[in-house]
C-alpha cells in the first residue's frame, strides 16, 4: 500500500510540473511591478475663519523597481465636495531630493487660499488632494490603484488626502444663529453641578440637566429652560446678529463621567443645520466650536 501511495504521488507531482496553466506559472507570467508614493509625514488643518494660515503639508517618498529612476512626474489635483478636479501643481524629479534611504523625497503644500482661488469652497466642504504618479515607462498610479495594505502603517500611500474645511471660532467672535444643547446622563439622574456656560457680550447663560436632588435646587434656579427628563433633554438659545462676542465653557461638577452633550447649530433662518461640538466627560474650560455659515 505504501508503495502504491508513493507511486501515485509521483504521478501527481509529474503532472503538476508539466501543466503550463497552473497558478504559479500564471502569476509569474502576469506579474507586474508597481510604484508607491509613501507618506512620510503630513500636517495642517483647514479653518474657514483663519484661511491665511490654513496650510496642508505632506512629505512623500517615491518607490519604484529602479529606486526612483522610473519617476517622471507627480501631478497634484484638487476637488471640492466630489466636484470636478483641477490641476494644482506638477512635481518634477528636480523637486525631489535623496532621503535617508536613498529614495527620492519631496514636500508639497496646499494652502486654503490657493484652493479658494482655483476652485472655491464653503465652510464644511471637503477638499480632496489627489496625487498621480507618472512613470517613464508610460504607467501611472493614483488612488484607484491601491488596496488596503498600501494605505496602512508603513507605506501610508492613499494617493489622496481629504481635508474638511472646519469653521473653528478661535477669536471669540459671535456667530449668530440658533444653538441647541442636547444633554445626556448615563446614570439617569440628571447632572450634579456640571454645566455648559455661554457668555454673549458679557451676558452669562447656564445650561444643564436639572438635578432631581435637594442639593441641586440653587443651581437649578440659574439654568435656562430645559426640555426632557433625568436621562436626556435639551435647551435652546438664539444669538442675534447684533452680538459681537461669544464664549462657550464647560464647568465640571460631581460625577462628570456620567455626562455628555452635543451643541448643534442652524442659522437664524433655520438653514445650514449642523453639529458644531460634542463631548463626553470632558475637561473643564473653554470650548472651541466649529460653526459653518
Amino acid at each position: 500500500m505504501k508503495n502504491l501511495i508513493s507511486f501515485l504521488s509521483l504521478i501527481i507531482v509529474f503532472q503538476s510540473c508539466e501543466d503550463p496553466d497552473n497558478t504559479v506559472n500564471f502569476v509569474l507570467d502576469n506579474f507586474e511591478t508597481g510604484a508607491v508614493l509613501r507618506t512620510i509625514s503630513s500636517s495642517g488643518d483647514y479653518n474657514y475663519y483663519d484661511q491665511s494660515t490654513s496650510v496642508f503639508s505632506a512629505t512623500i517618498e517615491e518607490h519604484d523597481e529602479e529606486n526612483g529612476d522610473l519617476m517622471q512626474s507627480v501631478d497634484i489635483f484638487l476637488s471640492v465636495d466630489g466636484g470636478s478636479e483641477v490641476l494644482y501643481k506638477t512635481l518634477q524629479p528636480g523637486d525631489f531630493s535623496s532621503g535617508p534611504t536613498g529614495l527620492p523625497r519631496a514636500t508639497f503644500k496646499v494652502g486654503l487660499t490657493e484652493v479658494d482661488n482655483l476652485i472655491g469652497f464653503i465652510g464644511g466642504s471637503t477638499v480632496k488632494i489627489r496625487l498621480k504618479l507618472n512613470l517613464t515607462n508610460g504607467k501611472s498610479f493614483s488612488d484607484d490603484s491601491v488596496t488596503g495594505s498600501m494605505t496602512g502603517s508603513y507605506f501610508k500611500s492613499p494617493y489622496a488626502y481629504n481635508k474638511i474645511v472646519n469653521c473653528f471660532v478661535t477669536d471669540g467672535s459671535s456667530v449668530p444663529g440658533i444653538y441647541t444643547i442636547n444633554m445626556q446622563d448615563s446614570y439617569g439622574d440628571g447632572w450634579q453641578d456640571s454645566r455648559v456656560k455661554l457668555t454673549v457680550d458679557g451676558q452669562i447663560y447656564y445650561f444643564a440637566m436639572p438635578s432631581p436632588y435637594t442639593s441641586g435646587i440653587e443651581i437649578n434656579k440659574t439654568l435656562e429652560a430645559y426640555s426632557g427628563d433625568d436621562n436626556a433633554g435639551s435647551s435652546t438659545i438664539s444669538i442675534p446678529s447684533s452680538a459681537s462676542t461669544m464664549k462657550w465653557e464647560w464647568i465640571v461638577g460631581r460625577y462628570p463621567e456620567e455626562t455628555s452633550y452635543t451643541i448643534s447649530y442652524t442659522k437664524l433662518d433655520g438653514s445650514r443645520s449642523q453639529n458644531c461640538f460634542n463631548e463626553a466627560n470632558g475637561p473643564g474650560g473653554e470650548k472651541i466650536l466649529s460653526v459653518c455659515q
